[in-house]
């Protein structure tokens, strides 16, 4: 079976993508915060915003240390990220089989306008209100560390 070069460049590539991915992880909350210690309530470094891609550079517990395409050095929980997925196969059968890590981020953003009105003429009954009131609730780093202590949850490290 004869290669032919501009294949065996594109495995080639894929292989390099792949393997420099493997250190790489994706915000896939809406927002998390890129902190300066491995701690919930460790001082903000920057926002992060789900798809941001980050590289790995260590590890404490359930912390990631991370740096940001801006180069940017911090922490982050595990629980804001993973490793995105991706596939060298878009279809299968003509049928999509895997979302991309795009398709992934977007979602993690929350409904677009349309599938959001569509949702609720189907679900009249949900308190869409509620849940906008929600979504405006910002909690301050410092509202957090209070949370904490009081709840006598520890100092934040992996729990």
């Amino acid at each position: 079976m004869k290669i032919s070069k501009t294949a065996l460049a594109v495995l080639a590539l894929a292989f390099l993508c792949l393997a420099a991915a493997s250190d790489g992880w994706v915000v896939k909350i809406q927002t998390t915060q890129l902190r300066k210690s491995p701690q919930f309530f460790g001082t903000t470094v920057a926002a992060l915003k789900a798809g941001d891609l980050l590289t790995q550079v260590g590890a404490y517990g359930a912390w990631i240390q991370v740096r940001t395409a801006s180069g940017m050095t911090g922490w982050v929980h595990k629980s804001a990220v993973e490793v995105p997925q991706f596939s060298l196969l878009a279809s299968a059968g003509g049928t999509r089989t895997q979302a991309s890590a795009s398709e992934a981020a977007l979602a993690g953003k929350g409904f677009s306008p349309q599938v959001e009105d569509s949702f609720k003429a189907k679900h009249t009954e949900a308190n869409f209100a509620a849940v906008d009131r929600m979504l405006q609730v910002k909690v301050t780093s410092s509202e957090l560390q209070d949370f904490l202590v009081k709840g006598k949850l520890g100092q934040g490290g992996d729990r």
